[in-house]
């Protein structure tokens, strides 16, 4: 891993002196939930840059705060087996955007997502490049003349990075350790690249067998996604709390909590309902989304629910409603509350529906939602 340590010591360091000059500084920035295809895509994408533009300071970006990182289990797991210390990552919330954008010129890569937070609109006019393998957002406006477009429909998005740098001229160089941890994603994203789990792409399963050939990889695949998803299932040590925020989205103005189980089995935690409410406040929101996963005896699950708070919250409504106008494409099964009136329980018996293809949903529900206010 000597490239990726060199490339995160200097950026720690340049951003600790911040120098006088005209050293360009470009970001490599993964998503906000920051799961394990943002995280090391965008270490990926550090190297990538990095050997493209060898006078710029690359900087990957972990799009979470440093406390937040550690409930990513499963992050933490494979950078500590590939003895990348977690103390030299970059985090959002140790950046001072403002002032390095008033001192330096910057560029952008954005990894694993397509569309800026509010927060991170300023970055919009130095975006250059573009890796992401979800539905392409309608509010989507990059002008393909000045922003180099990756956005495929893959299981991984680690895929698409894998893929450039195994075609660069220079990819002998890529390492073991870094094409390990590119190869372990591509591996937990597309379900141990099985395809009755209809996750993995054609382009999934010819990068994985590229990296297999070229490093020697040979472990079963299920075995590897077995413990992958062990470490991110290890939520013991966690809270109600801490479990809405270790894999949290923000569509619109919803918040998409992840959940390493089923939401109903959440919800028969102690203490889960004073979280989600406690949440709701911490927010100011009256609604959200909770997305439920489980791999429990080889056959994936999964389940959402709607919470209001109060009960029939117009925007818990409207989620409601958008979501149930899919019941026959998503197999949705409406299951009775046996946890108050505001929450409403939906068995998703499609479990080729992940979060991503909810995103639509929401903000159509969001856009319905807004109209009527």
């Amino acid at each position: 891993m000597p490239a990726l340590l060199k490339l995160l010591g200097n950026a720690r360091a340049f951003l600790k002196a911040l120098p006088a000059g005209p050293q360009r500084v470009h970001f490599a920035l993964g998503n906000e939930s920051c799961d394990l295809d943002s995280c090391i895509g965008a270490l990926a994408m550090g190297v990538l840059i990095s050997r493209r533009h060898p006078d710029r300071v690359v900087v990957p970006v972990m799009n979470v705060t440093r406390e937040n990182f550690a409930l990513r289990t499963e992050n933490c797991f494979v950078l500590t087996q590939a003895e990348v210390p977690l103390d030299g990552l970059i985090f959002r919330d140790e950046l001072d955007m403002d002032f390095i954008l008033s001192k330096y010129p910057v560029s952008v890569s954005l990894v694993d997502h397509h569309i800026l937070a509010k927060e991170d609109q300023k970055l919009a006019p130095y975006v250059e490049e573009i890796f992401d393998h979800r539905p392409v957002d309608t509010s989507y406006s990059w002008d393909a003349r000045k922003v180099t477009i990756c956005i495929e429909s893959v299981g991984s998005c680690c895929t698409l990075i894998a893929n450039c740098l195994l075609q660069a001229r220079n990819c002998s160089d890529l390492g073991r350790p870094l094409a390990y941890l590119l190869y372990q994603v591509i591996v937990y994203d597309t379900i141990a690249l099985k395809p009755q789990n209809h996750k993995a792409t054609a382009l999934d399963i010819e990068v994985a067998a590229k990296l297999e050939t070229l490093y020697g990889f040979n472990e079963d695949h299920q075995e590897l996604f077995d413990g992958l998803w062990r470490a991110h299932m290890d939520v013991s040590h966690l809270t109600p709390s801490q479990l809405l925020l270790k894999d949290l989205k923000l569509v619109e103005g919803v918040y998409i909590p992840g959940l390493p189980m089923l939401v109903e089995e959440f919800l028969g935690l102690e203490g889960s309902q004073e979280a989600l409410a406690d949440f709701a406040k911490l927010k100011q929101i009256s609604a959200l989304l909770l997305v439920g996963m489980s791999t429990s005896g080889g056959s994936v699950q999964r389940d959402l629910a709607v919470y209001s708070s109060p009960p029939k919250e117009p925007l818990a409504e409207a989620l409601l409603k958008t979501l149930l106008s899919k019941q026959a494409d998503f197999f949705l099964e409406e299951k009775p509350s046996k946890f108050g009136a505001n929450i409403h329980l939906l068995h998703l018996h499609n479990v080729q529906v992940s979060r991503k293809q909810l995103v639509p949903l929401v903000k159509e529900a969001w856009n319905d939602y807004t109209k009527r206010q």
